[in-house]
């Protein structure tokens, strides 16, 4: 099993929506995600809840496949790269770890 784990930071506003409503809206959109891609085994999404600062991120994405080709499969998915445009406009910064359990 190969775990995907992303962390990103977002803007506190984009086009005049508020950091908090980016958020839930990016949350949502990701969590549709294993209804639309087979080779998504397990995902969760989890939102900060508290802290600031340089070494806090606001969401996080832990998602499991069952190999780096089903890694590969899901990351060129249609689905998985409309989500993609949405974080291009709000994320600062983006983070990953894959790892083989």
């Amino acid at each position: 099993m190969l775990q995907h784990i992303v962390l990103w930071k977002i803007k506190e506003d984009f086009q005049g929506v508020p950091k908090s409503q980016l958020i839930q809206e990016f949350k949502n959109k990701l969590e549709r995600l294993p209804e639309l891609i087979s080779d998504i085994d397990h995902l969760q999404v989890f939102v900060n809840v508290e802290g600031e600062g340089e070494q806090v991120c606001d969401l996080c994405l832990f998602s499991v496949h069952a190999d780096q080709k089903a890694l590969q499969r899901y990351t060129e998915h249609p689905e998985h790269q409309k989500v993609l445009l949405f974080a291009k406009n709000i994320v600062i910064e983006r983070r990953v770890v894959d790892a083989i359990s």
